[in-house]
Order: structure tokens, then sequence, then C-alpha cells
């Protein structure tokens, strides 16, 4: 998804003549929570007054507590340490009064960054508002965060930017070993050795823990790289000869505490109607221990309780459960349980040596996304060009 005011990776898209498809949401939308289904056109549903008035001051006292925190340097924040010594269950708990604003919470932060609510600090989640702008433009559709997608796909960013280096792109070669000397890095891989005078990793803290380092890293970054897990993520396409969503009133997306798809869209392109699902948090711990035919049916299911029957009959059906992936163990950004951020947070960029860091954790702004990983990318690149120059 490319948000509004992702403008980094707006000017590539815009560079390489790309285009953006708006994400479809006329119609009503659903949130579904353990006992209770709103079907609700607009931003929120129509609630009573007392859970409307409980989930607008949670909404608004967390994206004040952003504005303190700040995307920079949260770990400088005044609360800091004691932001992070709580779960954000435990500060949801402390500041609203109803179950349902608590479901809410769970329904959001499994959508949003694939873990529940009890398994991040209440920092670390601030901090991600903070970079996202607001609670309301990281979940929001047209004009938050989900605003559009790239037609044909967001892989044609990475095949554009590579297309012009040619062979110098080397890929199956996984990094095993990275060695700083005297005269610059060596970097080994299964197919040779590569010497450079600096080198940037752009790659999420878990998996730079599994390469070697000689010498060995800081403390801080070692220590940082193992409590610095990565969401629970899976992602389900079904497609389908129409959108008959379309035709009942329904925009296509929904947001389910029963899951276990977690959250919807409508995903429908020139090429045909399709629904995406996403499996999130702990609802995807559960889903990912059945069998191919059980998650599929699953996902479908959850799909026709929403839309109607026609959606157990797609024309496809395709699943991808990153936490299975060996090569990102996860998805879709790393997250940080409590004491990780105010005591380790700077390891997320400080260069060690010659060693940089990219990668969208190591962004000030849009962590999670595309747009911060492009960001993340030119902050090394400028750390590495001015050493250079030194």
């Amino acid at each position: 998804f490319i948000g509004t005011s992702q403008s980094r990776v707006r000017a590539l898209i815009a560079e390489f003549g790309l285009h953006l498809q708006p994400t479809y949401a006329k119609g009503k939308h659903i949130w579904e929570l353990s006992d209770r289904r709103y079907d609700f056109e607009g931003l929120a549903p129509s609630l009573d007054p007392v859970h409307g008035l409980d989930l607008g001051h949670l909404v608004s006292l967390s994206d004040r507590l952003a504005l303190q925190v700040g995307a920079e340097a949260p770990w400088a924040a005044p609360q800091a340490a004691e932001l992070d010594a709580q779960t954000l269950a435990q500060w949801v708990e402390a500041h609203s009064y109803t179950g349902l604003v608590r479901e809410f919470a769970t329904i959001m932060t499994r959508a949003v960054i694939g873990a529940d609510p009890d398994e991040i600090s209440a920092l670390f989640w601030a901090w991600y508002v903070a970079q996202g702008d607001s609670i309301e433009v990281l979940t929001g559709g047209p004009g938050g965060a989900q605003d559009s997608v790239i037609e044909g796909g967001a892989q044609q960013l990475s095949l554009r930017l590579a297309a012009p280096l040619g062979e110098a792109v080397r890929l199956g070669q996984p990094v095993r070993r990275v060695a700083q000397t005297e005269q610059g890095v060596e970097v080994h891989t299964d197919e040779g050795l590569f010497r450079g005078r600096r080198v940037i990793l752009a790659l999420p803290p878990s998996m730079a823990a599994t390469i070697e380092f000689e010498p060995g890293l800081p403390a801080d970054r070692r220590e940082l790289q193992a409590r610095a897990p990565m969401g629970r993520y899976a992602k389900a396409v079904a497609t389908y000869a129409r959108p008959f969503w379309r035709d009942k009133g329904f925009a296509g997306d929904a947001g389910s505490l029963r899951g276990p798809v977690v959250a919807t869209y409508d995903d429908s392109s020139a090429d045909g109607a399709a629904l995406l699902a996403f499996v999130g948090g702990d609802a995807e711990r559960g889903w990912r221990t059945l069998e191919a035919p059980q998650r599929e049916a699953a996902v479908l299911e959850c799909l026709a309780r929403w839309f109607g029957p026609e959606a157990l009959q797609p024309l496809a059906y395709v699943e991808h459960d990153w936490t299975l992936d060996p090569w990102l163990r996860g998805a879709p950004v790393t997250i940080l349980p409590p004491g990780v951020l105010s005591r380790l947070g700077p390891a997320l960029r400080r260069p060690c040596d010659r060693i940089h860091w990219a990668g969208t954790e190591a962004a000030t702004r849009w962590t999670g996304y595309i747009d911060g990983a492009l960001r993340a990318g030119e902050a090394a690149a400028a750390e590495v060009v001015a050493a250079l120059r030194a």
C-alpha cells in the first residue's frame, strides 16, 4: 500500500512512470468484534455514546502521545522509560473503560504490525504512530496509509532500480559473514568474496543476527538483534469472476477480532476481481498449524461470513506465510517488546565502524512501509558518502 503522505515512494513512482490505483472504498465497511458486527459507511461505525466517547478518547490520547514521543529519537522522550516498561495492552487497559475499545486495539495492531497489544511496548507503538502521522492515517484507506496500490505490483520499483546496475546486482547469494579489516570490508557469500570500503546492510535486525561478524558487533547492536522479532503475518488472495461484494453494497474491507483473517481489502484490478486477506498476530499462530486445505477453508469462510457464500467458490486462491519465509521470518516489520526501544533504540541506525544499517526499521518516517525503506536507504547512502569524503 502507498499512503498519501508517503512522498518519497510517490516521487519514485512518478519518476518511473508508474501509476497508482486507489484502494476501492465505496460502500459499507465491516468491523467484527468478539460478539458483534458493525456494517457502516464513513470512517467509523455509529457507536452508543459510552463506546463512542471511549474510542475517541483513546485515539486522541494515542495521537497526542505519539507527538510527544516523536519519530526520530523516542528513547529520549521524557516518558520513555515508563512507557517502555509496559505493554500496549497495559497502557490501553489503563486509559480505556470498555471492552469494545480494547478489542479494537487488538484488531488495530494485528492488522498494522502483525502483533497483539500484549507483545509490544507502549513506547514502541507511540513511536510507530508518530512515524505514520496518526492512528487515523495508519489505519485509513482513502487518504490514509492504505490509500493506493501500484498498478502492476510493487516489485516494479525494485526491478526498475536494479535494471541500470545490470550484473552488479547478485541474486541468490545469501551473506554468511562480514569481516572488517584495516583496508575495508569483506562480505562472504555462498558464491564468493566481495570487498569494499564500507557496506550497507538493508535487512531486519533479526535477519542480521544470522550473519557472522568479525570482529563482533557492539553489545547494544547484538542485543537489539536478539530481542527484535518480526510481526506474524500471512497474506492470501482469492480471485473471482466478478466483485460480487460490490453488488451487495460492500467495499470489500473488514477488520475482525474473530479471525483468523484480521483484515481484508478489495484487490480487484484490470486483471479481474479479487479479495486480499491478512492473517496476523495471535490469529496467525493457530492458522499456520493447519494443513493447506484447512487454511484455505478458514480464510474463505471468513470472506463468506462477511460478503456472502459466493466467496467460498474462488477461481483461484494463493497464500504466503511470511513467518515461514527463511529470508524474512515474519512481516510486515520488526516489533519491539517492552524494555528494548528505550535501551537499545539508537542501535537501529548507529553505524558499527564500516557497517551501516538500512531497511525500513532504520527509517525516521514510515517504518514498515516501502517509503520508510527508501528513506533509510538514502540516509545510509549519505552516511557512506560523507565517510568516504572525510
